[in-house]
C-alpha cells in the first residue's frame, strides 16, 4: 500500500493511504506536543471538550444530530504518548459518497465538521465555557480513577513513572486528579492556542478517494496561525541505564500482587530495532514464549506473564500477577529466561512461532482504518514511513544471531512490586 506524504504548511503534513477495502473514509488530525508536567492534564482535557461541541454546535445534542444527518458519521478525540510527545488526536469517519441516496458529499461534509470542531471551538471571552469544563472534568477524573483502580494498569504506570523519573515520558498521559481540578477556562484556551501554533501536525486520510478540498481547507486554516517553535517529534530520548537496579515496593488492599520489571534495550527506528521486536516476542509474547511456557506454565509462579517493547524509547517491560510468596522466585525466573535468550538457547520452534505470530499481528492492522491510523500515529517519530507489509518483509531478514545480540543489549533497570497489605 503506497504512502504519499505532502507538507502543506510549516510542520503540517498529510499522509494519504488509498484503500478500496473499506466502505468508509477515515480522517484523523494528530497534534504532537511536548510531554510536560504543567500541560499534560490540560492537553488531556482539551480534546474531550472540543469533540463534544463547537461554535456552530454549542452542545452535544446539536452535534450528535448533525452527525446522525451525515449517515451516522462519528467524531472522536483521544490522547496518547508517542516518543517524547503527547499526541492529541481528532478523528472522524463517514460512509463513502457513492453510497448516499442523492449523491451527497457526506465525506466532505464530515471532514468539514471535524475541522470546525478543531479550529472553531466554543469559546466565550477568550476561555472555554465553565459548564463544558465541569462536565468533561468529571468524566476525565473518572477515567483517571478507573486506571488507578485497575491494578494491572496502575502497576505498569507506576513502573514507567519510576523508570523514567527524570524524563517527561514518565508522566501519566491524563495527568492527576489535582491537576485536572485546577484547570481554568482561560488556561485551557491558552493551551489550545499553543497547540495550534507549535504542535507538529500529521493528518491521516484512509479511504478509496481523497476528500475534495481537504488540502485547501487545512492549508487555509493554518495560514492564519503564527506557527513557531514547532515540536521536533523525531527527537526521542532513550531510557537511561542504571548502575544499580531501582526497586520499588508498594502495598495496597489487593488480592493479587503485581510484579512489573523494566529493562533497557537497544532503541530507535524500525530499521534498527526489528531484532528487539522478535526477541521480545520470543521472550514473553504468545503461548509459545519463554515466559509463558516456563515461568507461568511449568513453574506456576504467576497468573500471567508477558513482555512488551517500546522500541522508540529503548525499553522492555515484563508484567505478571503473583502471590506474595512467589514474587522473588518469579523475578529470578524471569531473569533466568532472559539469560537463556542471551545464550541463544531458545528453540527453532520458538523462533518460527514468534515470527509467524508477529507477521499475523502486523497483517491485522489492515483490517480496520483505525488500526492503520494507530500504526502511522506511532510511526510518525521514525525517519522513514514503513507500512505493516514492509515491516513483514524486513522481519524475514532478522536471524537468530540478531535476536541473541538484541537480548544481549537488555539489562534490568527497575522493578516495581505491588503487594497486599501486611496483616497485623
Amino acid at each position: 500500500m503506497p504512502q504519499k506524504i505532502i507538507e502543506i504548511a510549516d510542520g503540517v503534513e498529510i499522509l494519504y493511504l488509498p484503500n478500496k477495502s473499506f466502505n468508509t473514509t477515515y480522517v484523523s488530525v494528530n497534534f504532537y506536543v511536548p510531554l510536560c508536567k504543567d500541560t499534560v492534564a490540560k492537553y488531556a482535557l482539551l480534546p474531550e471538550i472540543m469533540a463534544t461541541c463547537s461554535e456552530d454546535y454549542p452542545d452535544y445534542m446539536k452535534l450528535n444530530f448533525k452527525l446522525s444527518s451525515l449517515y451516522g458519521a462519528d467524531a472522536v478525540a483521544s490522547v496518547s504518548k508517542v516518543g517524547n510527545c503527547l499526541c492529541i488526536k481528532f478523528s472522524a469517519s463517514s460512509i463513502n459518497n457513492k453510497y448516499t441516496f442523492d449523491g451527497e458529499k457526506v465525506v466532505e461534509d464530515t471532514v468539514g465538521l471535524l475541522l470546525d470542531l478543531i479550529f472553531s471551538p466554543k469559546i466565550e471571552n477568550d476561555a472555554f465555557c465553565e459548564d463544558d469544563i465541569k462536565r468533561e472534568k468529571r468524566k476525565l477524573i473518572d477515567r483517571i480513577k478507573g486506571d488507578l483502580n485497575e491494578k494491572r494498569i496502575y502497576a505498569r504506570n507506576r513502573l514507567i513513572a519510576e523508570m523514567f523519573e527524570d524524563d517527561p515520558y514518565g508522566l501519566y498521559r491524563l495527568g492527576t486528579v489535582e491537576q485536572v481540578l485546577s484547570i481554568t477556562g482561560k488556561e485551557l484556551y491558552s493551551a489550545f492556542k499553543e497547540m495550534l501554533s507549535s504542535a507538529y501536525v500529521r493528518v491521516h486520510i484512509i479511504g478509496e478517494e481523497e476528500p475534495v478540498g481537504i488540502y485547501e481547507r487545512i492549508k487555509q486554516e493554518f495560514s492564519t496561525i503564527d506557527r513557531k517553535n514547532i515540536t521536533d517529534i523525531k527527537k526521542v530520548s532513550l531510557l537511561s541505564s542504571r548502575n544499580e537496579v531501582k526497586r520499588v515496593e508498594e502495598r495496597m488492599d489487593v488480592a493479587q500482587g503485581k510484579l512489573v520489571m523494566g529493562f533497557n534495550c537497544n532503541g530507535g527506528d524500525d530499521d534498527y530495532t526489528l531484532d528487539i521486536m522478535l526477541m521480545c516476542d520470543i521472550f514473553g509474547g504468545g503461548p509459545y514464549s519463554r515466559l509463558f511456557t516456563n515461568v507461568r506454565e511449568k513453574m506456576s509462579l504467576c497468573y500471567y506473564c508477558s513482555a512488551q517493547s517500546v522500541r522508540n524509547k529503548g525499553y522492555i517491560t515484563v508484567d505478571c500477577g503473583v502471590e506474595q510468596e512467589n514474587a522473588q522466585k518469579a523475578q529470578e525466573a524471569i531473569l533466568e529466561q532472559l539469560s537463556i535468550m542471551k545464550e541463544g538457547k531458545f528453540t527453532d520452534f520458538e523462533f518460527e512461532s514468534s515470527l509467524k505470530s508477529i507477521k499475523d499481528s502486523l497483517k491485522t492492522y489492515k483490517d480496520s482504518q483505525s488500526g492503520l491510523d494507530v500504526w502511522y500515529t506511532v510511526k510518525a517519530v521514525n525517519e522513514a514511513v514503513y507500512s505493516p507489509d514492509e515491516i513483514i518483509e524486513k522481519l524475514d531478514k532478522v536471524s537468530r544471531a540478531d535476536v541473541i545480540k538484541a537480548a544481549e543489549s537488555c539489562s534490568i533497570n527497575t522493578v516495581y512490586l505491588l503487594l497486599g497489605e501486611e496483616k497485623e
